[in-house]
């Protein structure tokens, strides 16, 4: 088991509607002017489809992709250091790995394959499963602690993962829990903190979802899109139905069909001839804007946190 970039639980689920719940201009479907419960959106960006992440105001609060890469070798350093002195050297953590981006808005999934593999998420990467595959039962103990002894040697609380845990997160309080509108998450005893504030950042975002998705210029667009798909004869009324269509589930033993696939293309064709992801985006940042306002002591916690954990990683880089 490689160090848990995310070991948290989510407790309370929450549907994912990105896909269909976002942007549109500053009009109303009727014309008119946003409600006033509609925050302004100040730009409309130019969003790259060939991509898989795009910046929003609630990630400048996470580790970016430099921090986040410090935090992956640092945890290795402090983990493989653990189960040596436990009498333990084999099968080490890469201490010079590179944490990799992973997708944060809902449709970039399958922009950039979707005329290949329809509406199927990219493949996970192998480098960390592969090593969970091959680590011996004995060193799977020792990581999570399941033993108390090793040849002589008193194991850490909660193992090596819990040593790393510890070390990277010195003099900081990250919360066991973190509730926002009936979603919670808690972390466990042996988290590592990468992860942690994205896991914080992703519940704000569901909890914003259900505002975002009765936005008047997000019906907008959604209209506009399900006009577009209508005229190439898909009827949608949202993104969500066309990607989750029953039908396409019956194609994860067989591959995708050329059904799917023909939808997926005209869908992400649509969403290109609308500025559907431009929109989305730039209405998810309004709202994510106006939460960041409403709760500063909040969101500078999660920079205090972020910022000693960069810190603690750099002093065992060093």
């Amino acid at each position: 088991m490689t160090v848990k970039k995310i070991a948290l639980f989510l407790a309370v689920s929450a549907a994912f509607m990105a896909g269909c719940s976002d942007p549109a201009a500053h009009e109303r479907p009727d014309g008119r002017a946003p409600s006033r419960s509609e925050p302004p959106v100040r730009s409309i960006p130019a969003v790259q489809t060939g991509q898989l992440q795009i910046s929003r105001p609630l990630d400048r609060y996470a580790p970016d992709g430099t921090t986040d890469t410090q935090l992956k070798r640092a945890e290795a350093v402090v983990v493989n250091r653990c189960l040596r002195d436990l009498g333990y050297a084999r099968h080490p953590l890469d201490e010079h790995a590179t944490a990799e981006a992973e997708p944060n808005v809902y449709e970039f999934y399958w922009f950039p394959r979707a005329d290949r593999t329809g509406y199927s998420a990219p493949a996970p990467a192998t480098e960390e499963t592969s090593w969970d595959a091959a680590a011996p039962r004995t060193e799977k103990d020792l990581l999570a602690g399941q033993v108390a002894v090793h040849q002589g040697h008193k194991v850490p609380k909660d193992g090596c993962y819990g040593e790393a845990g510890r070390t990277l997160t010195k003099d900081s309080r990250p919360p066991s829990r973190f509730s926002e509108q009936g979603i919670t998450i808690t972390r466990v005893a042996d988290a590592s903190p990468r992860g942690v504030i994205e896991s914080y950042v992703s519940v704000i975002r569901q909890t914003l979802v259900v505002q975002i998705q009765h936005d008047s210029r997000i019906k907008r667009v959604v209209a506009q899109w399900s006009s577009c798909m209508r005229a190439k004869g898909y009827r949608y009324s949202t993104p969500v139905q066309a990607a989750t269509d029953k039908r396409w589930q019956k194609n994860n033993s067989k591959g995708r069909n050329k059904a799917e696939i023909a939808t997926a293309t005209a869908d992400m064709a649509c969403k290109k001839h609308v500025g559907y992801l431009e929109r989305v985006v730039a209405v998810e940042s309004a709202y994510e804007v106006r939460y960041i306002d409403q709760h500063g002591e909040q969101m500078e916690e999660f920079l205090r946190l972020r910022d000693t954990w960069k810190h603690n990683a750099q002093q065992v880089l060093r």
